[in-house]
């Protein structure tokens, strides 16, 4: 029997979950194995989890017995404070297809957090056919990812094979799971995953990978009025890109005036949805605010009015992020031309203009796909 989630009925869970004693320690940065890096970002901040489980699938507390609430930080460095009792747990629908725990384990699982036990609930049934429940987590306090080999322990028995709180292999346990019905469409339902902060322990939580998707527990960035321009003329822009490490930006090719743009940017940040201030250079003129998609991707927009108050020539575009303490400084050059005007037969005999010659646009030049840019910190306005 895989490790696969079934139409099964969802059971009174309640405090059943959550674990009573013990507290664990998970490392800052997880060993990266062979796995699937995530592309999409979700939020979570303290509002958006709900204090009880009067509905069980979605971000909930399953033990309300202690607190939660948003750190001082930003998307970088902000997390939930917890003071347990308390288990923070993304419920799922047990009727739903929630995906084969193996193969979700092959694509990497892994959390940064503190003082906290990672948690996966689920259902199976014994040989009997009847419909057993057991919690899953790592038996290590230095855990911070799912690994087969490493050591977990089951918070209920699992017949014929383990007692309550036994540890083992999670291999071995898994195991024990499959094998624990003869029948080959036995249920085995993933029910969720989060942490668990014993009674009394102070802990956090940063962030969760599981499947594709990366949860951050901080809110969700919003946008705010553009800032300052980072530099206050072209010079400082370049005295500051000249200054050290190579810092010379992507050219992402040429835009004509009267025709609109666009300059799409890889941030190369994981924080995704985040909103950038964007201005262009030479004499800093305000481009917008723009937002990165879930894998932190931006599409800047070069309207015809921006690049009217652009002069002829190269300039530089710096993209700032607004919520980050990582003030990395992206910067991409551009050209502007002018747009062409209209000549007549006889001006054209005089000059010599081929006008069979193309006018190559600023689209066609970034049919290449995003501009891949080169970042740096930036230090204080020069």
């Amino acid at each position: 029997m895989s490790l696969e989630r079934r139409t099964t009925r969802l059971a009174a869970l309640g405090a059943a979950i959550a674990m009573g004693g013990g507290l664990a320690l998970a490392g800052a940065v997880p060993a990266q194995a062979a796995e699937v890096e995530p592309t999409e970002i979700a939020y979570v901040g303290a509002a958006d989890i709900r204090p009880d489980e009067t509905s069980y699938v979605g971000w909930h507390d399953g033990a309300s017995g202690g607190s939660f609430a948003d750190s001082d930080g930003d998307l970088e460095l902000g997390r939930l404070e917890i003071t347990g009792k308390v288990q923070i747990l993304n419920g799922f629908d047990a009727a739903a297809d929630n995906g084969d725990l193996r193969e979700l384990i092959d694509a990497g699982i892994w959390w940064n957090s503190f003082n906290a036990y990672f948690q996966i609930p689920l259902f199976f049934d014994d040989a009997a056919g009847d419909q057993q429940f057991t919690t899953l987590r790592p038996a290590s306090t230095s855990t911070d990812q799912v690994a087969l080999g490493d050591e977990w322990t089951t918070s209920r028995a699992i017949p014929g094979a383990y007692d309550a709180n036994a540890t083992d292999s999670l291999e071995n346990i898994l195991t024990a799971i499959e094998n624990s019905s003869a029948a080959d469409d036995a249920d085995v339902v993933l029910l969720g995953y989060g942490v668990f902060v014993d009674a009394g322990v102070s802990g956090r939580l940063h962030h969760i990978k599981w499947g594709s998707t990366i949860t951050r527990f901080t809110p969700a960035p919003v946008e705010q009025p553009i800032g300052e321009a980072p530099f206050r003329d072209s010079a400082a822009l370049e005295a500051y890109l000249g200054d050290g490490d190579p810092n010379t930006p992507v050219d992402a090719g040429t835009f004509t005036q009267g025709t609109p743009g666009e300059i799409p940017v890889d941030t190369a940040t994981r924080l995704g949805l985040q909103f950038f201030d964007v201005h262009a250079y030479s004499t800093p003129i305000a481009v917008g605010v723009f937002q990165a998609d879930a894998s932190g991707d931006v599409t800047v927009a070069l309207t015809v009015e921006t690049l009217a108050a652009l002069p002829p020539g190269q300039h530089t575009l710096t993209l700032v992020p607004q919520t980050s303490s990582d003030r990395t400084l992206i910067a991409v050059t551009f050209t502007v031309v002018a747009a062409p005007t209209t000549t007549t037969g006889a001006a054209l005999a005089e000059t010599g203009l081929d006008a069979t010659l193309p006018l190559v646009g600023g689209a066609l030049l970034l049919a290449a796909g995003a501009v891949l840019v080169t970042r740096r910190r930036a230090g204080a306005s020069a």
